[in-house]
């Protein structure tokens, strides 16, 4: 039967069309719950309408090299980061490697290996040095996004606006977090009190302390916590942070956990919040 089997259902689908060009495309799914496109379909196929042109082939892509892993080079020059999470970096330059950074590249290199993939691509599609971000779907319509993070080769982040998987992301993280997968059995990676923040900064690190005030400025809203230390977001986040149950003003007093790149403001260790999911209770 040639066919061609589609991303998981509520990704985005592909078509073909057969090599005599036949405007008869089906749709279906099978017992593993994969959708399939093709034009030799078994009974419970649904017909698709193509109006008797050729269906466009979706496009994938040969893999040439994995420099680290959260990185794709593929063999046409295009260099893809993938959306929503960070892996630890490898050595380079004179920077020592990351704990389980390594580990995280041979992984990703022996997931692609010989492998095509196709690209998903957010709102925003391409970053400050010239990539493209995506998500990345080898052939058998595995996401490598979320098989990193499930594995525990990879941190869940979210840049918005690049967002519409973000919660399908972290709780495949929460789920390696709490089987100690990967690199989450590593101290390294474990949530750290607020006043040990000074000496982490630079790096991405789950802190955890308690809000002593909430402080509204022109621009910006600081938590400010026990232990000089504070998370800060846009003012115009409020409203978003407030439907997801974390409206900063009802947070004083509380006990959180936030995550994310530590770095000094006015000399004070802090973390901007751009997502509502950077903020968690104690684990």
């Amino acid at each position: 039967m040639r066919s061609v089997i589609g991303a998981p259902l509520g990704a985005l689908f592909m078509l073909v069309a057969g090599a005599t060009g036949a405007d008869e495309i089906y749709r279906w799914v099978d017992e593993a719950g994969r959708t399939h496109y093709g034009d030799r379909p078994p009974a419970q196929a649904e017909r698709l309408e193509t109006g008797g042109e050729e269906a466009p082939a979706e496009r994938f892509r040969a893999v040439e090299w994995i420099p680290d892993g959260d990185t794709i080079h593929l063999a046409d020059g295009t260099e893809i980061r993938l959306i929503g999470l960070n892996a630890p970096e490898v050595a380079h330059r004179d920077e020592p490697a990351e704990p389980w950074g390594p580990e995280a590249q041979r992984f990703l290199r022996r997931e692609l290996k010989d492998q095509k993939v196709r690209l998903e691509t957010g709102p925003e599609v391409t970053d400050d040095y010239g990539r493209t971000l995506a998500h990345v779907f080898t052939g058998d319509g595995t996401n490598i996004n979320r098989h990193l993070l499930r594995t525990g080769h990879a941190f869940a982040t979210v840049h918005p606006p690049n967002t519409q998987r973000a919660t399908d992301y972290f709780a495949a993280e929460r789920k390696a977090r709490q089987a100690e997968r990967g690199l989450w059995a590593r101290p390294y990676y474990a949530i750290h009190p607020a006043a040990k923040a000074g000496d982490l900064r630079n790096t991405f690190r789950r802190i955890q302390g308690r809000v002593a005030e909430v402080q509204t400025k022109r621009k910006y809203i600081y938590l400010a916590f026990d232990d000089a230390f504070r998370a800060i977001l846009a003012k115009d986040r409020r409203d978003q942070f407030a439907e997801a149950g974390k409206d900063p003003d009802t947070l004083t007093g509380r006990t959180i956990v936030v995550r994310g790149w530590i770095h000094l403001r006015d000399g004070v260790p802090g973390i901007r919040l751009r997502h509502p999911l950077q903020i968690e209770s104690p684990a």
